[in-house]
């Protein structure tokens, strides 16, 4: 599935770029072309596939709307979404809230997940991991392994490393992928793809359990 972005506005460089204020501009100017309404066919693939099986706890990291969220919250998941922007989760606790849906939503920094008192089986992540700076990308990670249950699985979508941006963080490939990630979590698949000519992944990996973890320090 293709995730569109904003080519217009991501070409103007702003130096308040990835902050709260950022993105509620963002959606308060409905600037979101990312923001389609529609659940990724894969996302439902891993539903049919059996792979992903409610009920459990899941996390939606970038929540955004709520779209995958409410999605996930029907299937039997309950659901905690995290994003910067509070207008983006007035809307997706609107949403849930009128449909009487078990989802949750947080303003906080996906790079630190301290503040969720759950222990997650699923986590998905559709264009978030690939905004975040380097760094970022690693507090990400250790902070996932530490909310997401052994064999809990994880769900992302991110620019590749070949892709040209006119601003904001570079994309990430496989081995970036791996190496962030290690011990904690096993690349179960990677699924290259297009967007608007552009180079995009969708990665599947699953969390390892804790002698696994060890054995791979």
């Amino acid at each position: 599935m293709k995730i569109k972005n904003s080519p217009s506005s991501d070409s103007v460089p702003d130096p308040d770029r990835g902050s709260p204020a950022w993105w509620n501009r963002r959606y308060q100017s409905a600037d979101t072309p990312w923001d389609t309404g529609i659940v990724p066919p894969e996302v439902h693939e891993l539903v049919d596939s059996g792979a992903l099986q409610p009920p459990g706890v899941a996390l939606d990291l970038g929540c955004g709307t709520g779209t995958n969220s409410a999605f996930l919250a029907r299937l039997g998941f309950t659901v905690f979404g995290v994003d910067l922007a509070v207008t983006a989760l007035q809307r997706a606790r609107t949403k849930a809230l009128s449909a009487g849906l078990p989802a949750y939503f947080c303003a906080g920094d996906v790079a630190d997940l301290g503040f969720l008192p759950v222990r997650a089986t699923f986590a998905l992540d559709i264009g978030c991991l690939h905004s975040l700076s380097p760094d970022n990308r690693t507090r990400y990670a250790a902070s996932l392994a530490r909310r997401l249950a052994s064999g809990g699985l994880y769900l992302m979508y991110g620019f590749d490393e070949d892709t040209e941006l006119d601003s904001g963080p570079a994309g990430f490939g496989a081995g970036e992928i791996a190496a962030r990630f290690a011990p904690h979590f096993e690349l179960l698949w990677r699924r290259p793809s297009l967007q608007d000519k552009r180079p995009v992944a969708w990665y599947l990996l699953r969390r390892c359990p804790p002698e696994d973890s060890q054995k791979r320090d």
